[in-house]
């Protein structure tokens, strides 16, 4: 089977040729030009619908609207990069993103889904446009041609306001429209996401109130019954799904009891028998456990003499132990295939949490885990790690970045990465609504909108010399060089070298992500 790289190297090269073909032709024509590798399909005459729309448009409001919010997001995405930057010294190369990830452009980057992500992407791009030719208008400055760009397949529009009127008029209003396209788009982001929000999220309603399931450490019984990430746990023992995280934080039930376990997942309910207790599911290299032989899958009983029942248990123990000690720690074996126990002991000479951070994430560590003991590994109570089903409804509606904090919004930008948008089949049955494959839909469509025009707008209004941003930022500085205390950039030579230093610094923290976390 020919895999989706090899079909888009020959459309890639398919459509290189026609270029070629195509290119004295078009350098005659006054309908298409070149513009790079992309086609422009221009439309010379009926441009009146972009006077219409000026005309309906309150000239200051919306002027003065579009250029505050392009400057809001120019901070914003500037500190975004900062940040981000920031954050790639403490990715490694093992978990650092794809590079094809940083490109938004759907079939490229293996997140964007080509439907969805094409069709946000062309609106989000044709609105932004059309947006520079209407305020072009409302300042009386004509606008040569529109039309429509193509790469293989549409990717956007384009507006072409008359250079030389553009270049006579007044900064103020130059800057207004380069504002008027990346403004645009970040007021659709905020249209859309309230409709995701207020509009739909509200329709819809959670089947049961249970734990959706983001890791399950797998075994026969939970295959044969069909389970595994994407379920949801309805009860566990006595306990609901909702109030899983009471039994997995102070819980007292003897690890290794068999109790029963109820799942939910695709429209059918499955019960079977899971050994209670705090599980490892992961281990890491190089560190006490692993060196030990403790093995993913095995069930704490007790570490050190004391019986561990609950996380709270499992913490507060290994924050007692100095490290450096060497301590007894009884594990629990199931047979996977007829689900019977047996005990195995291990003697572990604990590391410091402290150097533990130091060789993985040194940025994130901290003086007071030089006294806390660290094994090294990943537990979670009867192996599933989740969260709770309204949880999962504010995460895929977008509404967890509502609580304006910095996790809050990267979660709802990373939706995609999560594999939560579109949203999986998997997460559609656990709720109820009127129509879901209309519902549904509209949901994707609705979050894909809000993320590519997001996005747009965010990397428009960065200050380099090929973005709206980077044109909004030089007529910016020729403003404020009407001012005494800024009549540095009085001069167009000082202005050129702020414009190199500020886009030459974006470019750097661009490329800084994509490149450190790669040898670090």
């Amino acid at each position: 089977m020919i895999s989706d790289l090899y079909i888009l190297l020959l459309a890639l090269i398919l459509w290189g040729l026609l270029i070629i073909a195509l290119g004295p032709m078009i350098k005659r024509s006054k309908h298409f030009s070149l513009y790079g590798p992309a086609i422009m399909v221009k439309a010379v005459k009926n441009r009146g619908l972009l006077d219409k729309f000026s005309r309906a448009i309150p000239k200051n409001f919306a002027s003065k609207l579009f250029v505050v919010a392009t400057y809001s997001f120019l901070i914003f995405g500037m500190a975004f990069l900062l940040y981000e930057a920031y954050l790639s010294l403490q990715i490694k190369v093992s978990s650092a993103p794809n590079a094809a990830s940083f490109l938004i452009l759907p079939g490229i980057n293996p997140f964007i889904p080509v439907f969805y992500g094409t069709f946000a992407l062309v609106f989000s791009v044709v609105i932004h446009e059309i947006m520079h030719g209407v305020i072009a208008r409302k300042h009386d400055i004509s606008v040569k041609s529109v039309g429509g760009l193509f790469f293989v397949i549409p990717i956007g529009a384009f507006v072409e306001p008359d250079p030389d009127q553009m270049a006579a008029a007044d900064p103020v209003v130059r800057r207004r429209i380069f504002a008027a396209g990346p403004a645009t788009n970040i007021i659709l982001s905020i249209i859309f996401f309230i409709l995701l929000v207020a509009v739909l999220m509200p329709s819809a309603q959670p089947i049961h109130q249970g734990l959706y399931v983001t890791q399950n450490l797998p075994s026969p019984a939970v295959t044969s019954a069909g389970i595994g990430d994407g379920s949801e746990l309805i009860s566990y023992a006595n306990y609901t799904g909702q109030n899983f995280s009471n039994l997995e934080y102070y819980g007292a039930i003897t690890p290794g009891e068999m109790e029963s376990a109820v799942f939910f997942h695709n429209g059918f309910t499955s019960s079977i028998n899971m050994p209670a207790g705090i599980y490892i599911t992961s281990l890491v290299s190089g560190f006490p456990g692993e060196k030990a032989g403790l093995r993913t899958g095995q069930i704490f009983y007790s570490i050190d003499g004391t019986v561990i029942y609950n996380m709270n248990n499992l913490t507060q123990k290994l924050d007692s132990i100095p490290p450096g000690s060497t301590i007894p720690v009884v594990m629990i074996n199931v047979n996977q295939k007829n689900g019977s126990e047996s005990v195995q002991v291990y003697h572990i000479t604990t590391v410091s949490t402290y150097s533990y951070y130091q060789q993985v994430s040194p940025l994130a560590n901290n003086p007071a885990y030089k006294n806390e003991s660290f094994i090294g590994f990943s537990p979670a109570y009867i192996g599933i790690v989740g969260m709770p089903i309204n949880t999962l409804k504010t995460l895929i509606f977008g509404s967890s970045a509502l609580s304006f904090t910095r996790d809050g919004v990267l979660e709802t930008l990373a939706l995609p990465f999560l594999g939560l948008s579109p949203v999986p089949s998997s997460v559609v049955s656990l709720f109820s609504v009127g129509n879901p494959m209309l519902f549904w839909f509209t949901v994707n469509l609705f979050f894909w909108l809000f993320w590519m025009n997001f996005l747009l707008g965010l990397t428009n209004a960065l200050p380099i010399f090929v973005f709206d941003g980077g044109q909004f930022f030089r007529d910016t500085l020729i403003i404020a060089s009407r001012r005494p205390r800024f009549k540095y950039f009085s001069s167009e030579r000082n202005i050129n070298r702020t414009m190199v230093v500020v886009g030459m610094l974006v470019i750097f923290l661009i490329l800084w992500q994509i490149i450190v976390p790669e040898i670090i």
